[in-house]
């Protein structure tokens, strides 16, 4: 074998002078987008398949491509940016056809060993690129999703028989780009109880302040869950304030980038007087609540805001579980029947927190054997599985692990899952409905 000398054939070239590339983004972390990418040493840890733990990469798992793996989308994004002599150095369709299947869903950024944060970088590229190259409307029915619900949520009866017809759910379906197999998920408005402080008792002692913060996906596609999650904490004795926000989720996704800062700002700013330690932002919905801990440090104007509230941020599990710990929170709280539950959790709650808290939180009823299912990306990832060109592959994800599972349970067994995407793939991958573990808990209480 007549290999070529180990310092030959290098990747960079000696005294070379590296691009200095603006971003939306603030990437002063790594010292910019082009390090970000570099922190890519190769490993191929991204070349696991669904066989071992963790989610990093669920396109790869399904497709078995190289091009699917986070090493190859890091190594693409790197070559361009470091040897593009275009001025806007991202306008490649060669990097968005590398990053096409990427569903950002996180398992880079902790799974890697050298944490390439690959949803990040797509973020910033879908921005970059849109600015030489325009949005679809399918992109912008997306990203705008959160406006469009909130005028459909006007009469949600009418939205949702037009959803359930044959002839204009195939017609939406077809004029935005959404697979025909795909069913739409139903508008249930969250309205706050003007009881809810009779939910606890007047003899329980408030614990504490909490703001629970409405998303866009509690406020107009999961209202029951948020007004379990607002009862749950009610009746468990602490006083709970309501706010209602757009995070900017649907935004980051699809790279409108200057929309989502605005969503960061306002939140930023009509929370920073509110949330404290002794007040803690609590959310209901991973990917939303989650931004305020991940993306809103590198988007939001105040940034020493943002980082003060990002501390004080708890998705509601880690809360529960705390306070579990704390011994504020117990058994006695919650009924003794005997229940089987299996746990599917968010991928980004698995990146940016510990499935452990769910499991916790569930395992309070003495009686209910809980499990936490080994099952990866669910593969739905927002608005990825709608798509009409992703659909097979995200249902082939869905295969992998996570269908398998929850068709393997018993009848009764219950099966939860945080996400609202995860609980609409489940849904339409298996037929059976996954139920927010925020639910399952506030169904338990006696108290």
């Amino acid at each position: 074998v007549h290999s070529p000398q180990m310092d030959t054939s290098l990747r960079y070239e000696k005294d070379r002078t590296e691009p200095e590339i603006k971003t939306f983004l603030d990437f002063s972390g790594t010292k910019g987008i082009l390090r970000a990418a570099e922190q890519c040493n190769g490993s191929g840890d991204c070349r696991k398949t669904h066989l071992s733990a963790g989610a990093m990469c669920p396109s790869y798992h399904a497709t078995k491509n190289e091009k699917d793996t986070t090493r190859a989308r890091a190594n693409t994004l790197r070559e361009f940016l470091t040897r593009s002599e275009k001025e806007n150095r991202f306008d490649h369709s060669e990097i968005k056809e590398v990053l096409d299947l990427c569903l950002s869903c996180k398992a880079c950024g902790s799974e890697c060993p050298s944490n390439v944060d690959m949803a990040t970088l797509k973020a910033e590229f879908l921005y970059q690129y849109q600015k030489e190259n325009g949005t679809s409307i399918r992109d912008k029915a997306f990203a705008y999703n959160t406006r469009l619900n909130s005028m459909a949520s006007v009469f949600p009866w009418l939205a949702n028989e037009m959803y359930k017809n044959q002839i204009t759910g195939a017609f939406l379906k077809k004029a935005i780009g959404i697979s025909g197999e795909r069913s739409f998920p139903p508008l249930i408005p969250f309205k706050k109880s003007r009881n809810i402080t009779n939910h606890r008792s007047e003899t329980l002692k408030v614990k504490l302040e909490v703001v629970v913060f409405i998303d866009e996906f509690t406020n107009y596609l999961d209202g029951n869950v948020g007004n379990d999650a607002v009862e749950l904490l009610s009746r468990l004795g602490y006083k709970v304030k309501v706010y209602r926000g757009e995070s900017g989720r649907t935004f980051i996704s699809k790279g409108f980038l200057k929309q989502a800062q605005k969503a960061a700002n306002k939140n930023i700013g009509d929370l920073k007087d509110m949330v404290s330690a002794d007040c803690p932002l609590i959310g209901i919905e991973p990917s939303a609540i989650l931004s305020f801990r991940d993306e809103y440090l590198k988007l939001a104007s105040d940034s020493k805001a943002a980082e003060e509230i990002s501390g004080n941020t708890w998705l509601i599990e880690e809360f529960i579980a705390s306070e579990i710990t704390k011994g504020n929170i117990s058994a006695s709280q919650f009924t003794k029947e005997t229940k089987q539950v299996k746990i599917h959790n968010h991928c980004h709650q698995k990146a940016l927190s510990d499935q452990k808290v769910t499991f916790d939180m569930l395992n309070l009823p003495e009686n209910y054997k809980v499990s936490i299912i080994n099952s990866g990306c669910c593969g739905m990832a927002g608005s990825f599985g709608y798509e009409k060109e992703h659909y097979d592959i995200s249902m082939k994800v869905g295969e992998l692990r996570l269908f398998p599972s929850v068709r393997n349970a018993g009848k009764d067994t219950i099966i939860a899952a945080n996400g609202t995407s995860c609980r609409h793939q489940i849904l339409d991958g298996t037929g059976k409905k996954a139920k927010h573990p925020v639910t399952i808990l506030r169904e338990a209480l006696i108290v």
